[in-house]
């Protein structure tokens, strides 16, 4: 039983890895692409809870870098028998640098999945806070297994993903990807349509 709830735990609809995790459970996760790359190293000392020290670098933001420290919250988990639903939120605050001003940033988060080991679908939005101005990011997804597979092989997934950053593009940016996860790794990775191309890793540990 113990390891099905890993199985789910480790399945998130943001392109990342679910911002709270079974209690003692530390995660490593990074996404890398030409024009923005983010890393994170988060802990759990509680189901309901995680600590999170992570830092965003975004190149068509003046080059915006920052560095932050913060909390990530289930609000709600919804088990059946073949699926699992949550809701999620998170706060996180410190420092950025751009090419034009430095200061105070501040992340705010709002994550809804659901997911079976067939399917999985997700949004969110996240809100970055910085130079006295606030942009939002938006980002659904919906993903596929194209065969059920046992818990210590290696498990596939076609994703299709839409993002909406009115601060990068004017226009929803869409990403086909596919993801691996085997045992304690997961990585994924795929270009949009305009040929920018992503990997993300995340080791659970």
């Amino acid at each position: 039983m113990k390891y099905i709830g890993i199985f789910f735990l480790l399945f998130n609809l943001n392109s990342h890895s679910h911002p709270v995790i079974y209690k003692d459970g530390w995660v490593y996760w990074a996404n890398l692409a030409p024009d923005m790359n983010s890393m994170r190293v988060s802990y759990t000392p509680n189901p309901k809870y995680s600590i999170e020290v992570n830092s965003t670098w975004l190149q068509n933001l003046n080059k915006y870098r920052d560095y932050t420290l913060g909390v990530n919250y289930l609000f709600k988990r919804w088990l059946s028998k073949s699926s699992q639903g949550n809701l999620y939120g998170a706060v996180h605050g410190g420092y950025y640098k751009d090419d034009t001003s430095d200061g105070f940033a501040g992340h705010a988060m709002l994550m809804a999945d659901w997911e079976s080991r067939k399917h999985y679908t997700a949004a969110s939005a996240m809100a970055y806070h910085y130079n006295d101005d606030t942009k939002i990011k938006y980002t659904a997804r919906y993903g596929l297994a194209p065969y059920v597979a046992g818990m210590n092989t290696l498990q596939t997934w076609l994703i299709a993903q839409v993002e909406y950053f009115e601060a990068n593009d004017k226009n929803p940016v869409f990403t086909p990807m596919i993801r691996f996860f085997y045992k304690n790794v997961l990585w994924e990775t795929g270009a949009n349509l305009k040929g920018d191309y992503s990997l993300t890793l995340m080791v659970h540990f």
